[in-house]
Parts: C-alpha cells; structure tokens; sequence
C-alpha cells in the first residue's frame, strides 16, 4: 500500500509504460536488460519504426534487425528476438502468448522479461524481479547473503511474490522498479524521506551500505586489437564480417591483427600479418598512419584498439569469403560494433 500510494505521486513518464501492447513491452525489456533508460529511449523508438510488429521483425533480414541494434551491444539479444517474434509468427499466428508459461518459452526471455510482458500486458499476478528488486528487498529483509545465489533470488521472489497478490500487478511492477531508480538507489539511498525506512531492517541496523552484497567479479580479460582502415582506389575499403564463437559474431570490422599485449607491431609485421590475411601480395603501401586508440568493455573483456590509416595503390581481387570489398560512402549500412562505429563517426565517415 506504502509503494503504490508514493507512485501515485512519483510514476517516471516512458513511452513503454503507456502501452499494454506486449510487442511494445518485450521490446522495451530486451534493450533495457543492459542498457540505461535516458540511452534505451531512441533505440525504443528507432527499433519500432523500424520494425512496428511481430511480423515485420520477423521478415527482415538478419543485417537490418542488426544494424537497427547497432550501439546496443550484446547483439544476441536482437537474433533471439528475431528467433521469437518467427516462432510466434509461425506458432501464434503473429499474435503474442498470454499465459506465464508460454511467454518463458519463448527464446531469449527469462523469468523478469516473462513477469513483465505477463504482469504489464495480460494483467498476470508476477512479480519481476530485476536488480531494483533484489536491491529494494534484501534491505528491507535485512539479508546479507550473496544476492547472486539462486537461493537469495528464489527468497526474495517469493516476497515480492507474495506482495503481487495485494495489488494491480502491472501497478506493483512498474512501482517498485520506479522506487529502485528513484529512491532506493545503489549508492546513498534517499532513506531519510524513504516511506519504507521505518520498516527496513538494512536501514535500521545502518547496513545500506552494505546490502545488498554481491561477490566481486573475475577481472576483465585484456584484448588487443589493431585495426586497418584500408583506403583503395576508386574510394573503396574493405570490412571483415566476424565468424562464430568469438566476440562480435556475425558483425563487421575493419581488418584487424590481435597481440598478446598492448605493443605496436613493427611495420615489418603489420605488411606479413595483412598478406595473410589476403592471400595475396598487395601493392606497395602509399602511405601508413597510426590514428590513434579506443577501448570497448564487454561483459568479461576489455578490448584496446589501435587504429592505423593504410593508403594503397592497389588491391588484388580478395579471396576469402568473410572479406568484402566496400564503396566507402555505403560503410554504414553494416553493423558494426560500438569501437568501430565510433571510430567511423569520429573519422565522419558514417551519415548522421
């Protein structure tokens, strides 16, 4: 009662909260899993203009569904929705499942996804349990354990579960998410005007600080890539589009060699690295610039790039099949990931 009557007052304005359309709410949810509100807003919109339902998600092409994701990062994320919005296309007749259960099913939704398509869109008693959640809860509760074990999880679940039951399970979702952007943040929590303060065990025990606990994670793991922007007669370039079972699988980059550590290769190198990478003998190297370094973060790696400027005369016809000859002024209709984009922005070699 205490939470819905502070969102009464306090309820956060987003596009995906005024709709029941549980297309709408999925996509909502998939690109906010790993990304912030104010960043997730354009993508929201720029994902349904794009693609405005389930079966035009399903028709497009891999590129395009892709290259709309673009920035996002963790791109298995839109191929698992592409995969579902074909399965409810072929299975559902384009129409999205109702119940829990189904909704779980579905490839690349987990339990918070399915309690918020379930809760905001069917009016389902499930309540989603997302970082907000785990955070709001173990502090009232007074719980110290690692909120990463699944026993923790499975506590907190079924309180919050329970609490589901006493309210308008759309309105008991969006409130408690709210409250744990708005007031029961991870760092200095506003708990001197928080309503639930009189009833939180961490605030009472002056323990906020400290609850939730969660074990530190593994250091990243450092990669080095080296990056060759390849400028081509006839204003051309070459991309790779990156294999399976790596990093940035199935997405384009410029031509790259990786070291063990962070030390430029000498020229000699870099002309026997790029051969190979050909197949063939090129024309000599007008030109080598280095043009500076970037770094992307991913889950469990840190990617350093360094980036070189390589001006030819020629080049033979390229002979592997991941390799493409490129017009330059048509680079940005691939995907990219977010160190190359960035790079191509910076170089004002993308359209705005």
């Amino acid at each position: 009662s205490l939470l819905i009557h502070w969102w009464n007052d306090h309820k956060r304005n987003l596009p995906w909260k005024q709709t029941s359309d549980p297309y709408h709410v999925w996509v909502s949810e998939i690109i906010l899993q790993q990304t912030r509100v104010k960043q997730g807003l354009k993508y929201y919109a720029r994902f349904l203009e794009a693609f405005p339902d389930i079966a035009s998600l399903a028709t497009a092409s891999e590129e395009s569904v892709l290259k709309a994701w673009e920035g996002l990062g963790y791109y298995n994320r839109a191929r698992n929705m592409q995969v579902t919005a074909k399965h409810i296309l072929q299975k559902y007749g384009g129409q999205f499942p109702y119940e829990y259960a189904q909704i779980l099913a579905l490839k690349g939704i987990g339990p918070y996804t399915a309690a918020a398509i379930a809760s905001f869109s069917f009016g389902k008693p499930y309540a989603v349990v997302d970082g907000n959640v785990l955070r709001i809860a173990s502090r009232i509760l007074g719980i110290e354990k690692d909120i990463s074990k699944k026993s923790t999880v499975d506590q907190i679940q079924d309180f919050v579960g329970n609490a589901i039951q006493h309210a308008l399970p759309a309105e008991f979702n969006q409130a408690i998410m709210d409250f744990g952007s708005l007031v029961c943040v991870p760092a200095r929590p506003a708990c001197e005007t928080c309503i639930m303060s009189e009833y939180c065990v961490a605030y009472q025990l002056g323990k906020t600080a400290d609850i939730p606990f969660k074990k530190k994670k593994q250091p990243l793991k450092n990669r080095y890539f080296h990056f060759f922007d390849l400028h081509l007669p006839n204003n051309k370039t070459i991309l790779v589009q990156r294999s399976t079972g790596d990093i940035w699988a199935r997405l384009f980059t410029l031509p790259l060699i990786e070291t063990q550590d962070a030390l430029v290769p000498g020229e000699a190198e870099r002309r026997e690295k790029l051969i190979s990478m050909f197949e063939d003998e090129f024309a000599e190297a007008v030109r080598i610039e280095t043009l500076g370094k970037s770094s992307q973060v991913l889950s469990h790696q840190k990617i350093h790039g360094f980036f070189y400027k390589l001006t030819l005369n020629q080049l033979n016809i390229v002979k592997k099949n991941d390799l493409y000859l490129v017009e330059r002024e048509k680079v940005s209709k691939f995907a990219f990931p977010k160190i190359i984009s960035t790079y191509l922005w910076e170089t004002g070699r993308k359209e705005d």
